[in-house]
This record gives structure tokens, sequence and C-alpha cells, in this order.
């Protein structure tokens, strides 16, 4: 058999090509992705895992002063180079809240402060370090429609109200009133401040204006009973939903202290809890849990229906060390890393459907 040493020639030549090809396919396709990665550092990091549509992203990582007023890659090696001062990092963070201009406000308990991180402008805020009264361990909050920020501070026994400014304008809970606050949540009319009494196993209601009115609970496993309640938040029907940790549920009440229901149980799995934390609800009735001992959070509808959960744990992006305080406002929402100190902030791709 004869060998054509031109067709030899020319099918190599087709080969070398058809490489020539493949490789700067790769190339380009590494390039790309180095790209996406430097423009945004999370595309990867998404809920439900491919190969699921993802609904949810990770959209940013905070744990100071330098990811938020760095604006350059300049600026962020020389914040990152000077001395740190006793508020530049988040220590032990433990709840946080966005306020009505974007505004992430979150508690820190180690270094006593409340701090505002705003994102847009690129400033950081330092509240309750100064001044006659000061916050020695402050836990949950809570921001009111006319942008008073309420902080629940074990170590004062009080819960005390921050105007817009950082100066304090109302104080909650006289000599005896409150034994362990670890959170406030106020009416959505304004006119009340509900206070989580952990220690007490109740949830105790002052006026605006500071004047104790009523409490309702008391330690127990029935319904309306607690176990050391750590969190609440408001719906928008104006219902209150507290986290009853121990009992590993969370209760919901009218805001007379009347109980309506309850979401949760203890157990290994789906839709069960073993730390519950925190609790908030959205504008479309979906209810967000973190669970300290999971590492996670989970997502349900109005109904009670679990629609997915984001994390587990772990100390890379995504993952918590301890899930502590979450807050939700419009398409994000922001959960707090405890023992990771940082604050982890997450998307929804699209409508929030189902």
């Amino acid at each position: 058999m004869q060998v054509n040493s031109r067709n030899i020639l020319v099918s190599f030549l087709a080969v070398a090509v058809m490489l020539v090809g493949f490789a700067g396919d790769a190339d380009a396709k590494k390039k790309k992705n180095k790209k996406d990665s430097k423009q945004d550092p999370f595309a990867e990091y998404v809920w439900p895992p491919p190969p699921d549509e993802a609904r949810v992203k990770l959209e940013r990582v905070i744990l100071g002063r330098v990811d938020v007023e760095a604006r350059s890659r300049l600026r962020r090696k020389l914040l990152g180079a000077s001395q740190a001062g006793p508020y530049d990092y988040l220590r032990k963070p433990f709840a946080v809240a966005w306020d009505r201009k974007e505004r992430l406000l979150v508690t820190d308990s180690a270094t006593g402060a409340l701090i505002r991180f705003d994102l847009d402008d690129h400033r950081m805020d330092v509240f309750g370090t100064r001044g006659p009264m000061r916050l020695r361990t402050p836990l949950g909050l809570d921001v009111g429609a006319d942008g008073r920020i309420y902080v629940a501070d074990v170590g004062l026994q009080k819960v005390l109200a921050f105007d817009t400014d950082g100066k304090i304008v109302a104080v909650y809970g006289k000599e005896g009133e409150l034994l362990n606050p670890t959170d406030a949540a106020v009416s959505p009319d304004g006119s009340r401040l509900y206070v989580a009494d952990s220690k007490a196993h109740k949830i105790v209601v002052f006026d605006i204006a500071g004047e104790r009115l009523s409490s309702f609970g008391g330690r127990g496993r029935g319904e309306g009973k607690f176990s050391f309640p750590t969190s609440l938040v408001f719906d928008g029907e104006g219902n209150l939903y507290v986290v009853d940790q121990i009992n590993c549920r969370v209760q919901v009440f009218a805001a007379d202290g009347e109980y309506l229901d309850e979401l949760g149980q203890q157990g290994v799995g789906f839709s069960n809890f073993v730390r519950p934390k925190d609790v908030a609800v959205d504008e479309v009735g979906f209810i967000y849990v973190t669970d300290n001992a999971y590492n996670n959070v989970q997502l349900f509808d109005a109904s009670f229906e679990l629609l997915t959960f984001i994390g587990e744990g772990g100390e890379g992006p995504g993952r918590f060390l301890g899930a502590s305080g979450i807050a939700v406002h419009g398409d994000r929402f922001a959960v707090v890393d405890q023992l990771g100190h940082r604050l982890q902030i997450f998307r929804f791709l699209g409508a929030k459907t189902q």
C-alpha cells in the first residue's frame, strides 16, 4: 500500500490547527474566568448549587472598616497596613439591621459598640462608645419607621434608643424591670416596644415613652411559654415572631400577646432546629431563621413550608462559624457570622418565588 506524503502533511496541519484552536479556547476561557473572579469573587457561591437553577448568591463579605471605606485596591492596602483601631474590625458581632437609607447596623458585644456601615458612601460610623451612658454588651436591635435605633444591652439591663446621629434619646428598663434583654422590636405603628427578656422567659412591652405596660410568656414548653427567648421581629401584618431558643421553635403572637402559631421543633433534618438564633420576615411573607448549631439559614414561605437553606459550618465564603443575626431588605439579606467575625450579604437572583 502506497502512502501519500501530501495527504499525511495536510492531515498533520489540520490536527495542529485544531489543537491550537482548542488551546486558544481554553486560554480564552481561563482569562474570562479570571476576569469574572476579579469582577465578582463570589460568583460561584450560589444556592441551590448546580445543576439546579441558582436562586440566591453571596454578594459581599464585610469584616470591618477596610471592606467599606476602601474604594480601590491601593486604598484597601493602605487601610489594611495601617494600625487597626478598636472598632476597625468586627470582634464579636451579634445582630444586624437595615435602616431606612439602606445602611447596615451591627452590634458588637465584644467592643460594646453599635456600628453603621454605609456601603454606598463608603463610610463607617461608631455609636454608643462615648458619653455618660455607653453600651456595655449590646445584642439585638431594631430600627423604627422614624429612623430611631433600638439596642438591647444585657450588660446594662436596658434598651437604648439612638437617633440617626448616634445620640441616645430614650432608655427602656428601670431598675429591676429587665433581667436579660437580648432583643427589641418596635411595633409597626411605632407606639410600643417589645423586649425579649431571655432569663425571665418573657416578652416585656413598653410604650414608646418608656413606661412598662405588660408582659407575656413565662417558662415552659406549652403554647405561649418560653425557654430563653432570644430574638423577635414583626411581620407586615403586625404579628410578632419570637425565637424560643431552647424549645427549638419560633412562636407567632398577635400584638396583644395572644398565641397564634409556631414554626419548627427540635430535631435533625429540614424544618427542624437545634439552636435557633434569629428570625426575619420579608415583604412577601418569607421567614428566615438562623441556626447557630446547623450554621445555616432556613427559608420558609408564609405557610411554614421549607423553601431552601443557605450555608453550612466552616470558614469559607457562604459558611458560618456561628450564624447569628439576620436582616432582610428588598432582594438582599445580611447574616452575622459571630465567631467568623464578619457579616455576609446575600442576594436573590430573581423575583422571590417558591
